[in-house]
């Protein structure tokens, strides 16, 4: 399980990577066609949309990876039994949240599906929105595993680290 997950990941930072890039690549075409006088109307969508993929596809990856939210005034004073608890008790919190980013992304998805971008009209808004959910089941499945293996240290002895 845990390499399917850590594949998850590294598949999600890829994406957030390549629609970083596209992010860039949009943004210099933009300058560029501002500078010569051309008009390229499209790039505006392409930087926003792209980079709204690659903020939440970022996002997933730093929930697994626990660089994300963090309160360290508590989790430095907490060792052992008493540490994996609270990260436990951590990741159920965000569980509670990123469960509701799932649902509620695919309602978006559903109410967007059919709305086509402004000037790449044969684009659907629901594959921007998109993002939402697979952002939102992906943070799940992570801290369903940060769960796991917190509880695993806490009552099981060492555990498995996720």
């Amino acid at each position: 399980m845990r390499k399917i997950v850590a594949g998850l990941v590294v598949i999600q930072e890829i994406v957030g990577t390549v629609l970083l890039a596209i992010f860039f690549v949009a943004i210099v075409a933009q300058i560029a066609a501002r500078y010569l006088g051309v008009p390229l109307l499209w790039t505006e969508e392409v930087a926003n949309y792209s980079f709204i993929w690659a903020v939440f596809m970022g996002a997933s990856a730093m929930v697994y990876h626990r660089a994300h939210f963090s309160f360290t005034f508590f989790r430095d004073r907490f060792t052992g039994r008493s540490g994996a608890v609270y990260s436990a008790l951590i990741s159920l919190v965000l569980l509670s949240f990123t469960i509701a980013m799932a649902v509620y992304g695919l309602n978006v998805v559903w109410i967007f599906w059919n709305y086509n971008w402004i000037n790449l009209p044969w684009m659907k808004m629901g594959y921007t929105w998109l993002c939402l959910p697979i952002a939102g089941f992906s943070m799940s499945i992570y801290n369903i595993c940060h769960i796991v293996t917190a509880a695993g240290q806490a009552f099981g002895g060492k555990g498995e680290s996720a």
